[in-house]
């Protein structure tokens, strides 16, 4: 395909005097249209043609005959005449040949400049590059592709999935149906999808996400649903009844399942940052405590704001009161195994995503709620480090010692990543068959990331380069296990934020002292934040790093469309009989 199919040119409109009636799809009518428009233009030249000499002899029958009256020539007044004529007729001819050249370009030719981009073009590197076309449905079909195709993007964002995967699915399947010309505009929470028939009729669908409720079962259901139509393997009326199903399909594990997965984040978190057993027993409690807490606040319509601050400060206050009473000598993994818990991970890696897809304004959406999240938990922290102080518990011991490199600390550090992406899975509401792959890809996230630091690459720098080698593991594995990436993604990166940092930050910006300023604090705030977005643009680049690494299902979908193009074979819609 050339550029010039990629992008679309300005339509020029030439008035026709009739149309053909095999409709404005056919091929014919442009050549009947550009001859008409040539026609016209032929007939207004003759006219202003006939004009002229209407003009030009009766100017010089005077002239010859007031020459023998005045004694003068009539060849002399004839040859004065012409020269001024003909020099504005030539013009005008050059003038004309020009028009007719330009209004030829126009209107005949084999050019498709005129012709709106096709969608497929849209599907490029994502997993569903080769569909299997179907031809044209009728108007009525047409809408309910239309709202199939909306109800896919609407269960899509509300499951949590990412801007860019929610347009090339609803893409791929209206073209799976035919609608090669639909256009989708998705901007924050709103998705729109326009159709224009055959015959000119607009057709538009919308659909509006009122809230995100994580459910990653529901995107690789979705994800099976669109392969599925992409080859050509299921009908309307099955792909309807499918989607019926997913919309009600069932969370995959219990409510307090999730909230012990996430505690037993919590404390493999404080092991892997260099806390004891203790430490870790009270991690767990302390983050069921953080989600318990959380319901109950959010019953009285909160803003999540100040939810997380209420979070953030609480977490704080559990670990300086162990700290206090001697419960665990290092009370800052607590409290940096805790921010991890708060950080809103899918929503950061999401807006970069969104910001490097060329969704510029459902990227600053999500990142005002990203920044208002992490603007809760500094908040929270410092309330909690002042709110210590004034009731008399000593302060946390920020600085972290130096240990070296032991077996038996590296094996029990392997564990932990491993648990924390395992949990990760649980705690997104992801299938069991993605607990396996998910530890193996946090697990060599975290190597690397180690491995970085060991060889004293700089944070930034190791976490971007970590979070590409997340990036790069997490689409193949998850696109053969017939999911999105962000499947993988986010649990694995779970063992690469450093909540740490941020604690440190907030604390030396709270806490001032001799060795320590404002603007030391703020400095290290900064780089803090700049390292955990740094994970999220690793992400992405692995992701797209990894695009040429074809999984066996996508090699089965585009044999099929291959073989399905060369037998010249066309998907007919089922015949749907309309609701009442």
């Amino acid at each position: 395909m050339t550029d010039d199919s990629t992008e679309e040119a300005p339509t020029a409109e030439v008035p026709v005097d009739a149309q053909s009636s095999s409709g404005p799809e056919h091929e014919a009518n442009q050549g009947a249209a550009g001859s008409s428009a040539l026609q016209e233009l032929l007939e207004l030249s003759r006219q202003q043609r006939l004009q002229e000499l209407r003009e030009a002899p009766t100017g010089e029958l005077k002239t010859d005959e007031a020459g023998p009256a005045g004694g003068q020539s009539p060849k002399t007044t004839t040859a004065k005449s012409r020269p001024k004529s003909d020099s504005r007729g030539a013009s005008q001819r050059i003038a004309q040949r020009v028009a007719r050249r330009t209004v030829g370009r126009l209107v005949t030719g084999a050019s498709v400049n005129t012709q709106p981009v096709p969608i497929v073009t849209a599907l490029k590197g994502s997993p569903y590059k080769a569909p299997v076309q179907a031809n044209e449905p009728n108007e009525d079909e047409a809408r309910m592709v239309l709202d199939l195709a909306a109800d896919i993007a609407a269960i899509m964002m509300r499951a949590g999935a990412g801007t860019s995967d929610i347009e090339v699915s609803v893409i791929a399947a209206c073209a799976s149906f035919g609608l090669t010309t639909a256009q989708v505009d998705l901007t924050s929470n709103t998705l729109t999808v326009h159709y224009s028939t055959s015959d000119g009729r607009l057709m538009t669908v919308m659909r509006v996400n009122r809230g995100e409720s994580i459910h990653f079962a529901k995107l690789g259901s979705v994800h099976k649903l669109v392969t599925d139509l992409v080859a050509g393997n299921l009908g309307f009326n099955d792909a309807r009844s499918r989607l019926d199903a997913i919309r009600y399909q069932r969370r995959p594990y219990q409510e307090w399942f999730v909230t012990g997965a996430w505690g037993l984040m919590v404390g493999s978190l404080v092991v892997l940052l260099g806390g004891g057993v203790v430490a870790s027993g009270l991690g767990i409690v302390m983050s069921i405590l953080i989600s318990q807490f959380g319901k109950l606040i959010r019953r009285t319509t909160l803003p999540g704001f100040f939810i997380t601050t209420l979070q953030a400060a609480f977490a704080t206050l559990v670990a300086m009161a162990a700290g206090n009473f001697g419960i665990i000598e290092s009370p800052q993994y607590l409290v940096a195994a805790g921010i991890v818990l708060l950080l809103p991970t899918q929503s950061l890696y999401s807006s970069v995503q969104d910001a490097l897809t060329n969704f510029p304004l459902t990227a600053a959406g999500r990142m005002v709620g990203v920044v208002l999240t992490l603007a809760g938990i500094v908040s929270g922290l410092a309330l909690g480090v002042v709110t210590g102080e004034a009731i008399g518990l000593d302060p946390i011991e920020v600085l972290v010692p130096k240990t070296g490199v032991h077996v038996l600390t590296a094996i029990v550090s392997l564990v932990a990543a491993t648990v924390v992406s395992m949990a990760g899975v649980v705690g997104m509401q992801s299938t069991r068959r993605f607990i396996l792959p998910a530890a193996f890809v946090g697990l060599a996230s975290y190597i690397t990331m180690t491995s970085l630091t060991i060889l004293a690459i700089d944070n930034v720098l190791a976490s971007l380069l970590a979070a590409t080698v997340t990036g790069f593991l997490a689409r193949p594995l998850s696109l053969r296990l017939g999911a999105p990436a962000i499947v993988l993604m986010i649990p694995a990166i779970y063992t690469l934020l450093q909540g740490l940092s941020i604690f440190t930050a907030v604390y030396q910006i709270v806490a001032e002292s001799e060795t320590t300023s404002f603007a030391v604090g703020l400095s290290s705030l900064f780089t803090a934040i700049l390292a955990n977005a740094a994970l999220a643009v690793g992400a992405v680049l692995g992701s797209y790093l990894a695009r040429p690494l074809k999984n066996l299902k996508a090699d089965a979908v585009e044999k099929t469309a291959e073989s399905a193009r060369s037998a010249e074979s066309t998907m007919t819609m089922d015949t749907v009989e309309s609701r009442e």
